[in-house]
């Protein structure tokens, strides 16, 4: 007779430690689950089910069964995603006494511990281990017998290793055995404990303890057979599939950090992270993991435009900005949120997934040479639940001031002295002249000056060592009528620098000076 059961570990893993071996010196457990190990669980679920059914039990049933058990041979289609866990390891308490134990020293009364490795297999809830169990002693009744006991079985193997397993209905689909036992060892095979036709009823209630087992490398009445593991599928990464948001033109993130970024580091945030954008665009719209701007083609550089801020030719759009920007939030100069901003064109479906992607790995602010963990942050996304910062939202105010220093777009200074036509509040009301917005503007400056980093473009980074570095201010615009945001200007613009916020007129930060 041939029997099928179906065994579930709801909890996901198979704790369970081959026969006298230490957990340090077998990381891998056991797998598959050891005939031996199944024959021991029986016959305890038969004392159970004994002691409920009569108060006298016929041992000579339970010996019955277990022969039955121990003439039938064994296979297993076990789940090709199993994998094995890492390692646990946790103290657990031993015997109560004084610590320190010498009478010498002074010490409290308290348990003991134990370091103890806990070495298991992964397995899909619901992928089931199937036994497929073929002998000839097996009747009717013996099977229904057995199906009594596999009832009362609660956990396998360890104690934490919480199990259902039952005979298999006829509405079950039963697969094809994929791990089957011989008796010599091959290439690949792992030992698993398994019955003798010949064990009797004292060899398998033998513990670990019992003076005739307690030296041997296999108890009584058992032995080694050798299964090969069915192949694993080759891994591979789930793409996470978000909520796509219709309409998105803006994406933000809250920054998490060891080391609160500096404040002239924005640009080497945002700058990072846009390439590390690029780059998981590019692998979407491609498919190839290792593609890049110059060995995709036309169409793709096309459809990638308006995040690089190039054509197909690699020269800058023209227009109104289409391009996105990468932008930093300050709150006590501090940067608490990144902001991906495009105004002319929502994002797309892939456009957000390649900016997630992006946000799943650290971003390093440190300057060029350092890899130090320190120097880097984790970005969260945030929902839609979480407002848009003041100026994004629509808001209309006649006074803005700085979130993020304002770095003239032409040098302001020649020796000392202000060059002519190319003060700040010129250079300020010739841009937004350039962005569309008339409206007459006073600049006030506050604070002082300081360097803060400035995107420098590939074609120019080998000009000068320095060239990274400019002079930031912080500014107030005051309109002549409400304008709305968000107000971006300046140079390194769209990677952070010279972002406004609308605030009340007579509230600012600092206390103004008149422009240079």
């Amino acid at each position: 007779m041939k029997l099928v059961l179906r065994q579930e570990f709801p909890l996901g893993r198979f704790h369970a430690t081959p026969w006298r071996v230490n957990p340090y010196d077998d990381p891998h457990g056991e797998w598959p689950p050891s005939p031996w190990r199944l024959v021991r669980a029986v016959t305890a679920r038969w004392y159970q089910w004994a002691r409920e059914a009569s108060p006298e039990p016929d041992v000579a049933q339970l010996e019955k069964l277990q022969a039955a058990l121990c003439k039938s041979t064994y296979a297993f289609h076990l789940p090709p995603n199993a994998r094995k866990g890492s390692p646990l390891r946790q103290y657990h308490p031993t015997e109560f006494g004084w610590r320190p134990a010498e009478r010498k020293k002074a010490g409290t009364r308290s348990y003991g511990t134990s370091l103890v490795q806990d070495n298991y297999w992964c397995v899909p809830p619901e992928a089931p281990v199937w036994w497929f169990i073929e002998g000839d002693d097996w009747t009717d009744d013996l099977r229904e017998l057995l199906g009594r006991c596999l009832e009362r079985m609660t956990w396998f193997g360890r104690a934490e290793t919480l199990t259902r397993i039952r005979m298999a209905g006829s509405t079950d689909e039963i697969p094809q055995a994929n791990c089957t036992l011989a008796d010599k060892r091959a290439a690949g095979a792992v030992p698993v404990l398994s019955p003798l036709a010949t064990a009797t009823r004292e060899d398998i209630e033998r513990t670990t303890d019992n003076p005739e087992a307690v030296k041997r490398a296999v108890p009584p009445g058992a032995q080694w057979l050798y299964a090969v593991r069915p192949q694993r599928p080759a891994a591979r990464e789930r793409r996470r599939v978000p909520e796509h948001r219709p309409d998105c033109h803006l994406m933000q993130f809250a920054i998490g950090w060891n080391v609160a970024p500096e404040g002239r580091a924005i640009v080497r945030l945002t700058s990072r992270f846009r390439g590390s954008v690029l780059r998981e665009l590019l692998k979407i719209k491609s498919g190839e993991p290792a593609a890049t701007w110059p060995r995709v083609g036309r169409e793709i550089r096309d459809a990638v435009a308006d995040m690089y801020g190039k054509d197909a030719e690699g020269q800058p759009l023209k227009g109104p900005r289409r391009h996105t920007e990468f932008l930093v939030w300050c709150e006590d100069d501090r940067p608490t949120r990144l902001l991906v901003w495009r105004g002319a064109r929502a994002f797309d479906a892939d456009e957000q997934d390649a900016i997630l992607c992006a946000a799943a790995h650290d971003v390093s602010w440190a300057a060029a040479g350092s890899d130090s963990d320190v120097w880097k942050v984790r970005l969260v996304p945030l929902d839609r639940a979480v407002p848009q910062p003041p100026g994004f939202d629509g808001t209309r105010s006649d006074v803005w001031e700085s979130v993020t220093p304002y770095v003239p777009p032409r040098h302001n200074l020649r020796g000392g002295k202000e060059r002519e036509r190319e003060s700040l509040a010129e250079q300020i009301q010739r841009e937004l002249q350039q962005r569309g917005c008339n409206t007459p503007v006073t600049v006030a400056l506050l604070g002082v000056p300081k360097w803060v980093a400035v995107h420098v473009p590939r074609r120019e980074a080998g000009k000068r060592a320095f060239i990274g570095d400019r002079r930031g201010q912080m500014i107030r615009l005051r309109f002549a009528a409400p304008v709305v945001g968000p107000i971006r200007l300046g140079h390194s613009s769209s990677f952070g620098l010279g972002l406004f916020a609308p605030c009340p007129p007579l509230i600012g930060r600092f206390a103004p000076r008149p422009p240079q």
